[in-house]
Formats: structure tokens, sequence, C-alpha cells
């Protein structure tokens, strides 16, 4: 086929010297959206797309400018008799078919595919009775994904009739199904296991290529039912055993089986290539050993060995690869554990989307602060009060839902740190926590903040705009601290948004659609602001619908040891010391009554541990010397040495493991919230003689 027998013709040309204004009416009156351009002697010297022609106007480019300043020239250019395989594929998207100098018509890769289509069209039209005698199933598609070709075989398999799905879209039949994936990925080959109607699939994908191009894909499809079935008894045939490494190895999925003490038997070729973990650096490990010398954050092995149940979670490996892993139990006939099989593959890309990192980018440069401080008080959560175990109750419940969450307590008591473990126990904890203190910023500056303004709204502002709080949150948690700080026209913005779940910038007028959860705190008595008009009544019901009241430190006063114990820890790690409390002391820090609560207490610690001359701490300085002047407790200089206060901290970690091991039920979990290892949650189970729930 000569490309004179595809090619499209030229209605109309343009000159040169012609305008963009001129060459736009062209384009009107005929309809096409390629014009060739002609110099003097109406030889062919490029093109003009209609497209291209709007983008430049549309960008400010003077109409009467001539057409030779935005053609395309330079192109390669081809005789009407030439045969179309000598030129496929084809280089450019249009290529003009010049004789004589004159230009009779375009050949475009659209016209390629198309040709390409009813070639491989051809070929299935010569080729099915061939495909019906084959005893696997045979299913065939176009470059366009459309069905071409399905076999008696491929009836069988999936109880269709050909006739009802010939020409229809390989996905809509398939939903499952990955044929189509060679014409996007253009892979040589790949390999599919796939249930259907209780049988198991195998289905090998290949593509069709001609001249080098994927012009379609055909996948050989084998019921392997039997075979699934054979390979998950204990006493396997040579035979079969071969056969099943060889599925294995040919798998496009990692597979790591251990044995029921979780030490590694074997990996596949997979697991290399997805993890980058070769298999002489894990095999005949334990995987206990493995997780707690970093090559894994958590493990399905052991979460599996723990419940004896599937597991599917997120991974992430030694090398920065994250993977999805399922682990699965493989029993004997007596029902004990044998096996593990873990299978893997790599989401890398997908947890590194763009849209994420942008926010992360803007939270960094806007929050950086914000942030720093998140991460210096991590850790800080102390749960061994009445009051504080109900409050770790209701979040943990209301992590369950979404409602509006208002936080009251005097300052220092830990209303952020509260607000950020409900964020971590909600249903949105996998986005965003934004913080702002409403108090810090001033009044015309915390609109902007909040909701964000246009490029141009005000003297000063970003030629771009700016996004606001509110916008930045989207999908995640949104926490306003000192909410009662909000001057009254900012509450009317807010009240809106809340409402309405949209949001207008500054000086915008498209409203912005927001799904954001709002949790607030405040020191003051809102109700007692509403009755003196200094805050909206309407936007207290809105924030006060689930209301938690953190009291302060001298109302939980058993928590002023272990709390005193993790400032001391976190202040000698820091300034790279080893100073001690003397129990004594403590017990008088419990009898303080603590008016700047948590905030207090960690900056006396502080203090004491940076200007006590000796190892031993036995005086701290209390009070801020402002107001209230300076109080200095201590114990006699000639009292016994001090005791280890290792029994403290045990009997605390007990308490801390059997609440959290009650909540998460399983060493992955727990480890997760604690922020320590899968392991050393493991270990420390065990020192107690604590059990895990669902274990065997």
């Amino acid at each position: 086929m000569q490309v004179q027998d595809i090619m499209t013709p030229v209605p109309v040309v343009c000159k040169h010297s012609q305008t963009l204004k001129e060459v736009a009416c062209y384009f009107l009156q005929y309809d096409v959206d390629i014009l060739p351009v002609v110099d003097m002697n109406n030889s062919f010297i490029g093109y003009i797309g209609k497209k291209q022609l709007y983008k430049s106007i549309g960008e400010g480019i003077d109409p009467d400018t001539p057409v030779q300043k935005l053609m395309i020239n330079n192109l390669m250019s081809v005789a009407p008799e030439t045969e179309l395989e000598e030129i496929y594929p084809l280089t450019n998207s249009i290529m003009p078919i010049i004789k004589d100098k004159k230009i009779l018509g375009l050949i475009t890769r659209k016209a390629i595919v198309s040709y390409s289509n009813l070639d491989m069209r051809n070929i299935s039209s010569q080729t099915e009775e061939t495909f019906n005698a084959v005893y696997n199933g045979i299913i065939a598609i176009d470059r366009e994904g459309k069905i071409l070709i399905l076999n008696k075989a491929a009836e069988d398999l999936f109880n269709i009739q050909r006739s009802s799905v010939l020409n229809r879209p390989y996905h809509e039949v398939f939903p499952t199904g990955k044929l189509h994936q060679i014409l996007e990925n253009k892979k040589s080959a790949s390999n599919h296991k796939f249930s259907h109607d209780h049988k198991t699939l195998l289905a090998m994908n290949s593509p069709i290529m001609v001249a080098g191009q994927v012009i379609g894909a055909v996948s050989s499809i084998q019921d392997i039912s039997k075979l699934e079935h054979v390979s998950d008894e204990l006493e396997y045939t040579k035979k079969l055993k071969a056969e099943v490494d060889a599925i294995i190895e040919a798998s496009f999925d990692s597979i790591f089986v251990t044995d029921a003490k979780a030490n590694v038997l074997s990996i596949n070729e997979a697991y290399t290539r997805i993890t980058g973990i070769k298999a002489e650096d894990i095999l005949g490990k334990n995987m206990y050993d493995l997780v707690e010398q970093g090559w894994y954050d958590c493990s399905a092995t052991i979460e599996v060995i723990e419940t004896h149940k599937p597991v599917t979670f997120t991974q992430k490996v030694k090398t920065g690869k994250t993977i999805v892993v399922t682990g699965n139990p493989i029993f004997n006939d007596k029902g004990e554990l044998v096996r593990i099989l873990t299978n893997g593959r790599d989401v890398t890309e997908l947890m590194q989307l763009k849209q994420e990192v942008e926010q992360a980018h803007s939270l960094r440069r806007h929050y950086e602060e914000e942030l720093q401080k998140v991460n210096m008080n991590s850790g800080e959560v102390v749960i061994n009060s009445r009051k504080s175990r109900e409050i770790m109750d209701l979040i943990v419940r209301l992590g369950k839902v979404d409602s509006t969450v208002i936080i009251y307590g005097e300052s220092g008591v830990g209303k952020e740190v509260f607000a950020r473990e409900l964020h971590k126990h909600g249903l949105r904890k996998d986005r965003p926590l934004i913080s702002i203190n409403c108090a810090a910023i001033p009044e015309t500056l915390l609109e902007s903040e909040l909701f964000g303004y246009e490029g141009g709204a005000f003297s000063g502002a970003k030629k771009g705009g700016k996004m606001g709080l509110f916008e930045i949150a989207h999908k995640g948690t949104l926490f306003l601290d000192e909410i009662g700080e909000i001057p009254m026209p900012i509450q009317t913005k807010l009240l809106r948004v809340i409402q309405e779940k949209e949001l207008l910038r500054i000086g915008g007028s498209n409203p912005i659609p927001i799904d954001v959860r709002i949790i607030t705190a405040t020191n003051r008595n809102l109700a007692e602001m509403v009755k003196k008009k200094q805050f909206r009544q309407d936007l207290y019901y809105r924030l006060n619908v689930v209301p938690i009241y953190v009291p302060p430190l001298r109302e939980r006063k058993e928590e002023i040891p272990p709390l005193a114990l993790k400032f001391l820890q976190k202040f000698n790690d820091q300034y790279n010391l080893q100073k001690k409390l003397d129990e004594k002391l403590i017990d008088k820090l419990i009898n303080y009554e603590w008016p700047g609560n948590i905030r207090e207490l960690r900056n006396v610690i502080e203090r004491a541990v940076v200007t006590s001359p000796d190892t031993v701490i036995r005086s701290i300085k209390l009070g801020s010397g402002i107001n209230q002047g300076e109080k200095e407790i201590s114990i006699e200089k000639d009292s016994p040495p001090t005791i280890d206060l290792r029994r403290k901290v045990e009997a605390y970690e007990r308490e801390l493991m059997e609440h959290y091991i009650k909540i998460y039920k399983t060493s992955r979990k727990v480890a997760k919230a604690l922020g320590v290892s899968q392991t050393t949650v493991i270990r420390k189970a065990a020192q107690y003689g604590i059990k895990f729930e669902n274990h065997g």
C-alpha cells in the first residue's frame, strides 16, 4: 500500500506572508486542523496547526504577525508512490506528500495506526481456525484494546459466547485481566495468575509486533486449578515441585517463604527485583532478627505467626522501597502452622504521588517551625491516670467517626498532644495534620493564612495567589489552637466554610470545595464568651460537637513521675548527659501544684539537667521567678544515695504495654503506636509475661 492511498488531502494552503488573523479565517472556513504553508512560488515550506495558532493568539501574539514566524518547517517529505512499509513507523506525527515541490496531502500517525489495526484484523481472520484448534484459551486484541479473537477453549474457560464480546474493549469484558497493559507498557511478555468461576488460570501475555511497533497483544490462558490444588499438599513430587518452582520464579510479584518459627526458607527472583535485597542476605536467617536489625520496619510473617490469619499491610525495607505485602498461613492436616507465604508488590511510586509531594513541600516551607515542635514533643503522651485513660478511650472511639472535636484545658496541659493522638487514631491518619495557633498570628494575616488569597487580591499579594490552611489540609485534619482568640469577622467566614464545606479565597469569586476534619482547642470558657457577645453562638455550637476536657497536671499527679523520667531521658540524650533524679525528689515533685502544667514540668527538668553539678539531681528550682518568685525543693544532703529507678520505669512500661496490647491486639500495630520496633514489643511482652489476645 502506497502513502497516497491513505493520505489526507489538503483543501487549502496559506502563503508564508499571510497574517495569523487571515489563517484563522481559513481554519474556520475549511474546518481543518492543519494548514500547509507555501512560499511565493507555491512550494511547500512548512505547516501550522489550529491549536498552535489559537494558543499563540491567546498568549498575546499580534494577530497581524506573518504565519512564517510560527510555522513548523524542516519536515521530511515523501513521494506519493512511496510504500507505506518504508516509513512505518512514522517518526513525526505529520509528514507532507510532495510532488514537483507541490503538496498533495499529509500522512499522519493516526492514519498509520488505522492501517495497523486493519492489518491486525487481517491477521486475526487468517488465523482464527488455527486458534480454535489450540488446547489453551486464546484471546487477541488490536492496538485499541478491542477483542479480535476469542477461541473455543477461551469460550469454555470463561463460559461466554464469542459473538457477544468481539470488538468490545478488553477491559470491559475482563476487568481483572492485564492483557491490555501490554499495549501501555510495551513489555515483551508477562504472566498473570487469577481466579475465575472457582478455577485458577494462568495467562501468558505477549505483544504482537509489526515493523518494530506493537499492533496488538495475545494471551494464552491455561487452567492450572489442579496444579494449584496439588501445590498445597505437604508431599511434593519432584515433577510438581519443579513446575511450582518455575511458576514462582516466573511470578511478577515477589514471593517470600518462611517456616513456623520465622526462618527464611526461600525467595523468588522477583523479590530481589522489587526489594533490592539479595537471597544471600536473608536466606536461613530469622525474621525477628531481621526486623530488629532494621532490614524491615515490620513483618507479615511475624503477624501471621501471632494471629494465624492472613494479613495485608504496607512494609518498608532497608533499601528504601515500600511494598504491599500479603502474608498467608499454611497449615498441615493437623491444623498446625508449617509455612508462611508472603507475596509483595512495589508501591514506592504510588507512595510518592505528585500531589502529596507538593503538599509536603508547601508544609515544610510555611510550617517548618510547627513541624519541628511536633517532632520535638512526640512521645510525651503518658497514660497513667484514670482521667487520661478515659480521654484516650474516647479518642480511640472517635477514630471511627469524623466528628468535630473541641479540646478544653489550661495552658500547658497537652491539648495539642491529644489533638495529634486524635488525628493518629482517626479515619484521616494517612493524610496531613495541619496545626495553627490562632493567637500567634495577627488579625490582618490570619484570614489569608486560613483561607488563602488570589493573585493581586491586595498590595503585596503573590502573583499566583496562595493556598490557605483549609486547602492544604484537604482530606486531612485542621487543628485550630486558641480558637477563642479568632476575631468576630473571621468567625463569620469560618462558620460559612464549616457549614458549606467550601471557601472563597480573598479576592476570589469561585468557591473551592474542601473536605477537612476540624479539631479546635482553647483555654477559655467559650460559653461565657458567647454570653458576652465575644464569640458567635452559631459557631460555638458548630465546634462544640464533641468536647474533650484535659484536666491540669495537679489533677493527675500519678503521671508526674513517668513524665519527669521521660523528660529526663530526653534531655540526657539531647545534651549527652547521664543525670539521674533522686527518688525522694520525685516524691516532692508530686506535691507541687504545677500552675504551668506539663510545659512547666518539662522546663523544670531541662533546667535541672543542664544546671545540676552532680550526676544525681537532689535539688530543683520551681516557679517562673517573674510573678511568684522561685522556690527550691531538695532533699537532705546526707540522705542515702538514690535508689535505682528501674522499678518505677518497669512498672510504667508494663502498664503501658498492657494498655496498648489491649487496644491494638498485634505486635506490629503496638510497635507502630509506640514508635519502636516490632521485636522490641515482642521482647518486652515476653519480659512482663503479657500475651497477645489473637495469638494461637
